[in-house]
């Protein structure tokens, strides 16, 4: 296999002779060519022997065969007469094949015709004796030449239609896009360059600044510290003279031998005068030990600034303008500010205050931080989280801002830049005295305290009496709890009630919707009324009324038991409450 080889001409494939490359076929494209042109055809066809052919004198440009001497009148004779061909010489033929070579068609190598057909077994280009007897005689896949043109055309119109309809548009957006992000680096790199001038700029103005305050404080203690030792050396030359007049005045006692006989007083006042310079001299000189002036920053710490750590210089020379180098804040150093448990209630909103300090315990003076909030306690697992909402006040300073919709105790973490702070804030969320009990709504068998907090059934009735709420509810979330004071048999309505079609008054119950705790009995009361496990003293009831969501939801605390009714009127409810045996009482709880 090794042994084979492909013709560059006409592709085709043939075994490697024993002798080589000299034993292969012999390309008669070129020879023949010129074999055909400068050798006369009438001797080659004839079979004239090799030392016998004439040299070729001239060129029939009709017939296109090269003529020598001898042949040149059998040649002229032959065909159609004289008339029909035409003998130039062989340089006038050069002449005008060089200059119509630009224009004849491709020619055979080895046929001498045009190339009209295309083999597409072998990639090339032949003419119509190679199709039929020559050497691509048999090959199935021979067209013409316009036709494999043709396909090569619409093969590149193709192409070039694919390119201008998806490769072209794809290669202007990349380049656009390689525009824009150029443009935008440029940008970006021109604002990077002018903050760091900016930053440099403050930082020279900051050291500068920084430095003239330095020379400043140095030259106004020097200035106090010089007037200082003016001061006390003026005092210490007056005590000196007033102690070398002291010494005199004893030289001259001794000198006129008074000393030993001076009289008590004036000895005592010598010795007290004495005394008392040196005691103002020894004053003197402390108060010089003391306010002595050195030029060594050991002992004046607040002129001491390193300048060794340009890290700390900058950091001074910022504090020293009213700013300070950015720093991340810390949450092991952040904490809540002011009371970390307040109360609210449903709806209202409750602000907690975080004070973000960085990694050194300095608190920050521009905001900027990530601050989140997740709830880690509700009051009931099934509810929603508050929402909640962040206030960046610039300064290091966030406000936190939650608005509970239902009662209970909500505790909540915090975390700045994704670290948790150590402590966690509290908000309790307990609901309004939004009503009381209505005594013009109220039966005459029944009783309001005074506070109207607490309603009693003064006498035993056979119908229920009832009495209403203060307010109604047409929107939103109420909850209130009621709580059972005394009873007999405990045959007590609670529900809500349609204040047109049920008034006190009336003793109308049909538009009531409530819960009945029975003594064991079993009876309807109104379209809405359900019976329910028996109440007891000291039981507390929770309401949850929907108005949006049109339902009402009962639990009894003690036995947590909860029942719900469903499709409530779009219309104003009020509380409802209704009693019929003597002492019973029930009072609101907040």
């Amino acid at each position: 296999r090794k042994r084979r080889v492909k013709c560059p001409q006409c592709r085709s494939v043939t075994r490697l002779p024993k002798n080589g490359a000299a034993g292969l076929p012999r390309d008669t494209s070129r020879t023949d060519e010129h074999s055909r042109t400068s050798r006369c055809v009438s001797c080659s066809v004839k079979g004239t022997r090799e030392v016998e052919r004439q040299t070729v004198v001239v060129w029939c440009a009709k017939c296109k065969v090269a003529l020598c001497t001898n042949h040149l009148t059998e040649h002229i004779l032959s065909g159609q007469g004289p008339s029909s061909h035409t003998i130039i010489g062989l340089s006038e033929r050069d002449q005008s094949t060089d200059a119509q070579k630009g224009n004849s068609p491709a020619l055979c190598g080895e046929h001498n015709r045009p190339l009209e057909y295309f083999c597409k077994a072998c990639g090339v280009c032949i003419c119509g004796h190679c199709a039929t007897i020559g050497r691509h005689h048999g090959h199935s896949q021979i067209v013409t030449v316009h036709k494999v043109a043709d396909e090569l055309q619409a093969e590149v119109q193709t192409k070039s239609k694919k390119i201008k309809d998806v490769t072209l548009p794809r290669a202007q957006r990349a380049l656009e896009k390689v525009k824009k992000v150029t443009s935008e680096l440029t940008t970006r790199a021109d604002q990077v360059q002018a903050e760091i001038r900016a930053a440099s700029r403050l930082a020279v103005a900051a050291i500068q600044t920084c430095e003239q305050e330095k020379l400043q404080e140095v030259d106004d203690i020097r200035v106090v510290r010089l007037k200082t030792l003016d001061r006390q050396r003026e005092e210490l030359r007056q005590h000196t003279a007033a102690l070398e007049g002291v010494v005199a005045f004893s030289e001259k006692l001794v000198e006129r031998r008074r000393f030993g006989s001076p009289s008590r007083n004036s000895t005592q006042q010598c010795e007290e005068n004495i005394v008392g310079v040196l005691t103002a001299v020894k004053a003197r000189a402390d108060v010089l030990d003391k306010v002595e002036f050195s030029e060594t920053a050991d002992h004046h710490p607040h002129l001491a600034f390193s300048s060794t750590n340009e890290t700390e210089m900058m950091q001074k020379a910022c504090e020293l303008l009213g700013t300070v180098v950015s720093c991340e804040a810390s949450a092991a150093h952040s904490c809540i500010e002011g009371d970390r448990h307040k109360h609210t209630q449903p709806g209202q909103p409750v602000v907690f205050s975080v004070l973000a300090k960085d990694r050194q315990g300095k608190t920050q003076i521009r905001g900027g931080d990530s601050i989140r909030v997740t709830w880690s306690r509700l009051p009931a697992a099934d509810m929603a989280a508050p929402a909640v909402e962040v206030r960046d006040k610039g300064d290091g300073h966030y406000d936190i801002v939650c608005s509970p919709s239902r009662t209970g105790d909500y505790e909540a973490e915090v975390f700045i830049n994704g670290e948790k702070l150590a402590t966690t804030f509290v908000v309790g969320c307990q609901q309004e005295k939004w009503f009381y009990f209505d005594s013009t709504e109220c039966q005459a068998e029944l009783t309001i305290s005074s506070d109207k907090q607490t309603v009693t059934c003064n006498e035993q009735v056979y119908s229920w009496s009832s009495v209403l709420a203060s307010r109604g509810a047409r929107h939103g979330q109420h909850t209130w709890k009621v709580k059972i004071r005394k009873n007999q048999r405990m045959n007590i309505l609670v529900g809500v009630a349609e204040k047109p079609g049920l008034t006190a008054k009336s003793k109308n119950h049909k538009s009531a919707y409530c819960w009945y705790g029975n003594n064991g009995s079993k009876f309807v009361l109104g379209k809405g009324s359900k019976s329910i496990s028996k109440f007891q003293v000291n039981d507390i009831l929770q309401f949850d009324l929907d108005c949006d969501k049109h339902t009402l939801q009962i639990t009894n605390l003690r036995l947590r038991e909860t029942a719900k009714i469903d499709n409530l009127p779009a219309a104003e409810l009020f509380p409802f409450f209704s009693l019929c045996n003597e002492q019973e009482a029930i009072s609101l709880e907040w």
